[in-house]
């Protein structure tokens, strides 16, 4: 069957899987955690009872399924199958349509984009296994019960907020600034198409409150919140997402906090769209175009969608806007091509200015408490510093200034010189350019935000937080000397109610070294000394971290020790926040090969003596996070280290990097089996689960096997 509306199968990409029998284990095996054993069944061609025989016979316990992965979790099954299963089974063991499966690729943050071409698979079924297959089933169940019999029993996937768990309140009231966040567990593309419960827990408000989070941010699009007047189609269901925003908005302000709402407008549309609307046709980026907002009807609507919506939901706190980002917004929010001919002699300032004003002008209409937050995220792709200059001279006083502190900050590491993009911890802003435009903005009277991280970043992204306050301490103390009021504290990733946001906010507020081992103390007591000098060499070790956003996107610091070793080169190319592979040429970015090995070498190393100095500290969720730290980073260190002794031959080597690393999946998935917090992420679900850690020590002693021939 053709599946026209879905990503094009490369016939020439294939993953191999030699560490089980054949492609039906392997999808019994990946999808057991995952998946309930009907849809598995449906999905392979096989009966239930055949199904559980497999796991049996691969010494996988009883399955406990539980229906959260597939209305939380489903990114962590399609990434299991993307190379396994052809789309018909795919969709039969999601459960999915042909259009269900593409609406979730496009929008859902790009997942088309982070699973990358749709490889060849051939059907899987159950086959006879030859002599050699059943010896290596064998093995591979004296591995599972030795090591993962106890999968079901221990942290319950997505039980995030347990009281195990909660840490302790080190709120001290009301901060001074905006402290936005987005949810740890906030469904990205459907928040508010489903139980608001599901992304906003009272627990995790709770916890948000105590952090000192004042706000939390979720984004929507206008034409599904109100009607759009020019086709009401697209609307369908909005007065339910209505109805939940609602919800959202009463249940956050029993904790103190707001509701902002992202907004990445005028939204493209699609070119059928314009068929009726010809006028409204801006310039045009297939299959999309944009809504033109020379045509006075485009800022009129927008006037009118924000606010009906601020009628519809007293209490929003207010708005944040991207005017340039991966969507097409304005005429000239993206370079490449020509804008359309009414927005060729339009000002890029004025285009960008009137949105952010229309925004902020009919909302505070509604509401004058209503803030608006104009990111400049972007701008400097698009605007010169005189144009960004002129931006700010349009927009109302009431607009607060945003930044990412970090952008175009120089560093050298290793040797290696670039520039910050985002997401960086271990290169603490603030930055020159964002310092200028602070400066500008506030010259023009309006208050300054900083986008930050300070739990994680790409740089690590699947812990729920990194312990680098020395790196938080220096980025706000920056910060304050700046006059910086207002702190955006994650992108999706980054949520969790950690003590780094207390560091954030109270070094906002004094960075003074003895306020910070108060607070320590308050939160470690005795321990709070070894904390302190813990956190120190944690700092000083993610400094070696080789830094670049290409590294970020496609290295292997996320994955950590899921990824699989290959005795050969896979030649498949690394994705965006998804699949590492063996792909060392896309890992290292601007470093040379031997350099990024080093440098991921000295941080592994640095941060295991920060672990020794955390030795005395009871089990806790520092201490889980710092080891989790550590098996990410060390993991990455040693893929890194095997992939070159591959190409030099050196068997010797890549064995004891296997040996090390079958270790730190051990390692991981104890940590998996104490907390739920250990490899999800908001925009990827869980980036591994237990089986998969399970399937690296498997691949780990097949590996070894071979090695030893």
């Amino acid at each position: 069957m053709t599946y026209t509306k879905l990503p094009p199968v490369n016939e020439n990409k294939t993953l191999p899987l030699p560490h089980f029998p054949n492609r039906f284990y392997a999808a019994v095996f990946r999808f057991w955690e995952t998946v309930d054993v009907t849809r598995i069944a449906a999905a392979l061609h096989a009966s239930e009872a055949e199904i559980r025989e497999a796991a049996a016979e691969m010494g996988l316990p009883p399955q406990r399924y539980t229906d959260r992965w597939q209305a939380r979790g489903y990114i962590t099954t399609i990434r299991n199958a993307w190379y396994l299963l052809p789309y018909e089974q795919l969709l039969t063991l999601l459960g999915w349509s042909e259009d269900k499966l593409a609406t979730v690729l496009k929008d859902d943050d790009f997942l088309d984009v982070k699973l990358g071409e749709k490889p060849f698979c051939p059907p899987v079924v159950r086959e006879p296994l030859t002599a050699a297959q059943k010896a290596q089933l064998a093995c591979i169940k004296r591995t599972v019960q030795a090591h993962f019999g106890g999968m079901f029993n221990g942290a319950a996937p997505f039980s995030f907020f347990q009281k195990e768990e909660l840490p302790t309140a080190v709120g001290e009231g009301d901060v001074a600034g905006l402290r936005l966040i987005y949810s740890y567990c906030g469904l990205y593309a459907n928040v508010l198409e489903q139980d608001i419960a599901l992304s906003y827990p009272d627990e995790l408000l709770s916890m948000y409150r105590a952090a000192g989070v004042n706000a939390i941010w979720l984004p929507v699009v206008l034409y599904q919140m109100v009607p759009f007047y020019f086709d009401e189609s697209y609307s369908a269901g909005w007065q339910d997402r209505v109805a939940r925003l609602r919800e959202l908005i009463g249940r956050a302000d029993a904790y103190g906090i707001k509701v902002y709402l992202y907004l990445n407008e005028p939204r493209c549309m699609p070119q059928d769209f314009f068929e009726k609307h010809p006028s409204l046709k801006g310039k045009t980026r297939p299959p999309y175009a944009a809504l033109c907002s020379s045509d006075p009807r485009t800022l009129e609507y927008l006037r009118y969608a924000v606010r009906t919506l601020c009628e519809a939901v007293p209490g929003l706190g207010g708005f944040f806007t991207i005017t340039c980002s991966e969507n097409l917004t304005h005429c000239k929010s993206h370079k490449k091509g020509d804008p359309c001919p009414r927005c060729q002699s339009t000002p890029v300032a004025q285009l960008v200015s009137d949105v952010i004003t229309a925004i902020s002008e009919s909302s505070r209409a509604v509401d004058p408490q209503i803030r608006t937050v104009a990111w400049t995220w972007a701008w400097e792709s698009f605007m010169n510093a005189e144009e960004i200059a002129d931006c700010l001279s349009h927009l109302p006083r009431e607009v607060i200034v945003q930044c990412n502190s970090e952008a175009r900050l120089p560093f050298t590491v290793g040797g290696v010189s670039g520039t910050v993009q985002d997401y960086s911890m271990s290169i603490p802003g603030p930055a020159p350019m964002a310092k200028s435009i602070w400066e500008q903005a506030r010259a023009l009277g309006h208050e300054t935000c900083a986008k930050v991280q300070v739990n994680v970043t790409w740089e690590c992204s699947t812990i729920p937080f990194l312990p680098v306050f020395d790196l938080i301490r220096q980025h706000m103390s920056g910060l304050r000397e700046v006059g910086v009021e207002h702190l955006m504290l994650s992108w999706t990733l980054g949520g969790y109610p950690s003590i780094n946001l207390k560091v954030a906010s109270d070094c906002l507020k004094d960075p003074d070294e003895a306020r910070y081992r108060a607070l320590l103390e308050k939160e470690y007591g005795a321990h709070a000394e070894a904390v302190f000098r813990a956190a120190k060499r944690f700092s000083d070790a993610f400094r070696h971290f080789p830094f670049h956003i290409g590294t970020l996107y496609q290295g292997p610091q996320n994955a950590g020790p899921s990824t699989l070793l290959y005795a050969t080169p896979t030649g498949l190319p690394s994705t965006m926040t998804c699949y590492a592979f063996d792909d060392l040429e896309r890992w290292r970015s601007i470093y040379p090969a031997d350099v990024f090995e080093k440098q991921l070498r000295l941080l592994s190393e640095g941060w295991q003596q920060g672990l020794e100095l955390l030795e005395a500290l009871p089990d806790c969720e520092l201490k889980r996070a710092a080891w989790g730290g550590y098996a990410l980073f060390r993991s990455s260190y040693l893929q890194t280290h095997f992939i070159r002794c591959r190409d030099e031959g050196d068997r010797a080597e890549m064995r004891a990097a296997a040996v090390e690393e079958r270790e730190l999946a051990l390692l991981m998935y104890d940590l998996m089996q104490k907390s739920a917090l250990f490899g999800y992420e908001a925009a990827n679900h869980y980036y591994f689960n237990k089986g998969m850690m399970a399937e690296k020590v498997l691949n780990c002693e097949q590996l070894l096997q071979e090695l030893d021939l």
